[in-house]
């Protein structure tokens, strides 16, 4: 019977059967496919042996061999590590140098300044002691690439190690013609050094020295003249000759300042003075070395520090040694302190003083200029600054006075306010002293200029009162009022700027300083001006400058226009009131003033009069009914008060009483609020006040109607 025809899945009549989608029973796991795969790696794979019977089997393993070294180098030549296994295999196994050699040779054709395998190639030969083959490498390494200190090292170390003392001094000779670097010179001097050849080391080092004309050279020489054993006369001028000869090369050098062996130096040769004896000479050199305009501060300091450690062996800084041994020890602190911090501006000051005291104001002069190359790093005008402008302005002065140098000093004002940030804060003290040294030298232009300077820079924030008043004071006694003047309503000006900013009042003591200047002056209609400038309401006026107004008013007897200013200024409240009462009786009447323009005295004698006490009382009453009005009792009783005590001064007692009898009662009453009873205080005018008993009468009257 035939098998059934199994059609496709798609044309097949009966569902497809499901895949089974249950885990197998059976699970592998990672851990155990690593497993599998770890003791596959730990089966001992042992290479099949190979045993050579005869001369033929090892021709051809040789040549299967070199077959498979020479298949690898054509893959990569620049395999050198593959050379290299290949030359050792034919030395090891074959004991072939000349085909080993040929290899090594083959390699170098490929990249000839390859010096990891040139240093090989010589290691190899040296190890099988083919000491000429070797001597032959390093000739032609030395020859193909001289600027290898590499290969020089090496040749010169063979040659050392064989004895050949000569041969090492050719090979330093020779490498010395291609100007090496200093560990060139290193090695031959030690190399000299190490067989007690010191003549032929000092000839190197007088080449060494010419070639390398620094510190740290010198310093070399005179570790090997002061490391000598034997010490006699000849020793000792020798040995303090290199010192004197390194000292004077290198102070002459333009690199004196930056080369940090320089102050080592100088302490060997104290101490090696010292060694021998010779404490005044090693003091005299510690001098010397402080005394150097040519060192850096650093280079003094480490001197200094270095030479404290000497006082306990030798009497090198010594004070009672050197009269000058104070002051050089007062010095190098101070240089210390400003070197540790550039911005210690006491002990710059204090470092000038000692200049000053010692050497004179002139050394005092440089280093004030060095003091004030570093300003302070605060954002305020904290007192670091104030220290810092101390420094200029001394500077300035020094410069001027004691120097002469007046180009000089006018750099170092200018200089010393372009280091201030006047936009956080300015220094008036430098811009009026600017001024003034430009007026010392016929320069009034000029001071205008800096105070004007000083005005739109320094006064950008705040006003400086100190720069307006100076400049102000320079202009009266110039007599230019009218500059004066113009410095006044810039003051004003920036002074409402600044109150605006900074919610201040300066403005009022500006004006009231314009206005003193007006008056003395006699120009009474200026201040008249000023003064309803200074009432107005763009200005935000006060009482104080109110009350100068008025003031000033009765004092030029402008009674009419105070009266203007006093009326035009009353207000709801009772104080304006009461004070324009008050000034009708301090003033004199119009006959008072007959009096006393027809006098030819200048005094009067003031009294109260009927005049004072009608025009007083009118405004009494008039301030009075006005509250009144308004219903205002609290203000209306305080005119009442004043009133009544105005009365008790310059009336009678029934003129008081009635004052009084004009008082507002306080009643307390109560009322409904959303539903709170409020309790609140009114004011009842006797005038108003209801009258009880028509009250109680007409009361009885509608009773009586309504029980009829």
């Amino acid at each position: 019977m035939s098998a059934p025809i199994l059609l496709p899945q798609n044309l097949a009549t009966e569902a497809p059967q499901k895949n089974v989608t249950r885990p197998a029973e059976i699970q592998v796991k990672s851990a155990d496919i690593l497993a599998d795969a770890h003791d596959i790696k730990q089966t001992n794979f042992k290479k099949p042996s190979l045993t050579i019977q005869d001369l033929d089997e090892l021709r051809l393993f040789q040549l299967l061999k070199r077959r498979d070294y020479e298949q690898q180098l054509n893959k990569n030549r620049l395999n050198y590590g593959q050379w290299m296994r290949y030359a050792k295999w034919e030395i090891d196994h074959n004991h072939d140098f000349k085909r080993a050699r040929s290899i090594m040779e083959r390699a170098l054709e490929v990249n000839v300044q390859h010096v990891p395998f040139w240093v090989r190639y010589i290691e190899l030969e040296l190890l099988h002691k083919n000491v000429n083959h070797a001597r032959n490498l390093l000739d032609r390494a030395v020859t193909i690439m001289p600027r290898t200190d590499k290969f020089w090292f090496m040749y010169a170390q063979t040659e050392e190690t064989l004895g050949n003392y000569a041969g090492v001094r050719a090979v330093f000779e020779r490498w010395l013609k291609w100007k090496p670097s200093e560990l060139a010179w290193d090695a031959y001097v030690q190399f000299e050094e190490r067989y007690g050849e010191y003549s032929n080391a000092r000839a190197v080092f007088v080449r060494y020295v010419t070639e390398f004309p620094t510190g740290s050279t010198w310093k070399r020489w005179i570790v090997l003249e002061t490391g000598i054993p034997a010490l006699d006369e000849s020793q000792v001028a020798r040995t303090r000759g290199v010192f004197e000869a390194a000292l004077d090369t290198l102070i002459c050098h333009e690199n004196a300042g930056s080369d940090v062996d320089i102050p080592e130096i100088i302490l060997l040769w104290a101490k090696w003075e010292a060694s021998v004896n010779e404490v005044e000479r090693a003091q005299a050199i510690i001098a010397a070395a402080l005394d150097q305009n040519t060192f850096l501060k650093d280079q003094k300091l480490e001197i200094l520090q270095n030479s404290n450690s000497l006082n306990n062996s030798t009497d090198v800084m010594d004070p009672s040694k050197t009269p000058d041994a104070l002051y050089l020890q007062r010095k190098l602190k101070l240089e210390r302190q400003v070197a540790e911090n550039s911005r210690d501006f006491d002990a710059w000051w204090d470092y000038a003083k000692l200049q000053e005291s010692t050497l004179g104001p002139i050394d005092a002069i440089d280093i004030l200029s060095r003091a004030v190359e570093s300003s302070p790093l605060d954002v305020f005008k904290l007192l670091s600054w104030r220290r810092y402008v101390f420094l200029w302005i001394k500077l300035a002065l020094y410069t001027e006075y004691l120097a002469k140098d007046i180009p000089r000093a006018r750099e170092a004002w200018y200089q010393s306010l372009q280091t201030i940030p006047h936009e956080q804060f300015t220094f008036a003290k430098l811009w009026t002293m600017f001024a003034e040294f430009e007026l010392r030298n016929d320069g009034i232009s000029l001071a205008r200029k800096i105070l004007g300077k000083a005005i739109g820079q320094g006064c950008v924030n705040q006003p400086k009162r100190k720069i307006f008043n100076f400049y102000i004071d320079l202009e009266n006694r110039l007599g230019e009022l009218e500059r004066v003047r113009k410095v006044f309503e810039k003051w004003l000006e920036s002074s409402l700027l600044s109150d605006e900013t900074n919610g201040t009042s300066e403005r009022l003591n500006v004006l009231g300083d314009y206005i003193d200047f007006e008056r003395l002056l006699g120009e009474s209609d200026r201040c008249v001006a000023l003064l309803d400038i200074g009432i107005s309401k763009e200005f935000d006026p006060s009482a104080l400058l109110f009350d100068t107004y008025i003031a000033f008013l009765k004092e030029e007897f402008r009674y009419d226009e105070a009266r203007k200013v006093l009326r035009t200024h009353l207000d709801d409240t009772a104080d304006t009131w009461i004070q324009f009462a008050l000034f009708e009786s301090s003033i004199l009447s119009p006959a008072q003033m007959d009096e006393f323009e027809n006098s030819m005295s200048n005094e009067i004698e003031f009294q109260i009069e009927n005049y004072h006490l009608e025009r007083s009382r009118a405004l009494f009453s008039e301030a009075f009914n006005h509250f009144k009005q308004l219903l205002d009792g609290v203000n209306a009783t305080v005119i009442v008060q004043a009133w009544a005590e105005y009365e008790s001064h310059h009336g009678n007692p029934e003129q008081v009483e009635k004052v009084k009898a004009k008082c507002p009662k306080q009643i307390t009453k109560r009322r409904n609020v959303d539903g709170v009873e409020e309790v609140y205080q009114e004011y009842e005018f006797p005038q108003t006040a209801p009258n009880l008993s028509k009250f109680m009468a007409k009361a009885k009257q509608w009773a009586s109607t309504t029980t009829s």
